[in-house]
């Protein structure tokens, strides 16, 4: 397993009770993925090498292992494995949003708390954004949309409820000619 995010930690660790061995190897000393993965992984038996790079896959029509290089020594060793799984992550590409005047830092769109950017009517959510404090998980990304959208929502129609009621609550699911007769109904018995 190649990488150093919680993709290859979770995939590694996932994989831990299927697998006769798993090496988990990442280029950095330090990894991005929570320490609490990592450490679980370890716990798990995965096998960690840090500061380390694939430098190449060993085999002919399949997988016979790979060639691990030290990103300090320069020292080679091969070891024997029957996949490679690379969880690499992305480098975020803005492309055309670059043009579309909003602020950006390092690749990121800066948004404020109602997930709004610089230009009025644009706003943003998950792994593209930026702002003070921000963390960055799946959970938050999730939350971060249902924000963005309500107060897209608001700007688009000031009448709007910026708070769209909690999916449990039937009351807003209903229509008022539903509402009036199911409360009608209740009130007979």
């Amino acid at each position: 397993m190649a990488g150093g995010g919680d993709s290859a930690v979770d995939r590694a660790l996932a994989l831990a009770p299927l697998a006769g061995r798993i090496t988990l190897v990442h280029r950095r000393t330090a990894f991005r993925a929570h320490r609490a993965g990592v450490r679980a992984a370890a716990e798990a038996g995965v096998g960690i090498r840090v500061n380390t790079e694939i430098e190449a896959v060993l085999g002919g029509a399949g997988v016979d292992g790979v060639r691990l290089v030290d990103r300090t020594s320069g020292e080679t060793e091969e070891i024997p494995c029957q996949s490679v799984i690379a969880a690499l992550g992305f480098t975020a590409s803005l492309g055309p949003l670059e043009r579309w005047g909003l602020d950006i830092a390092d690749r990121r769109i800066v948004v404020n708390s109602r997930m709004a950017t610089s230009a009025p009517g644009i706003f943003a959510a998950g792994d593209i954004t930026e702002y003070p404090g921000k963390v960055r998980l799946m959970s938050v990304g999730f939350g971060e949309a249902a924000t963005a959208v309500a107060n897209a929502a608001v700007s688009l129609d000031p009448a709007a409820d910026l708070f769209p009621g909690h999916s449990t609550d039937d009351a807003g699911q209903l229509g008022n000619a539903q509402e009036k007769e199911t409360g009608d109904a209740l009130r007979d018995r």
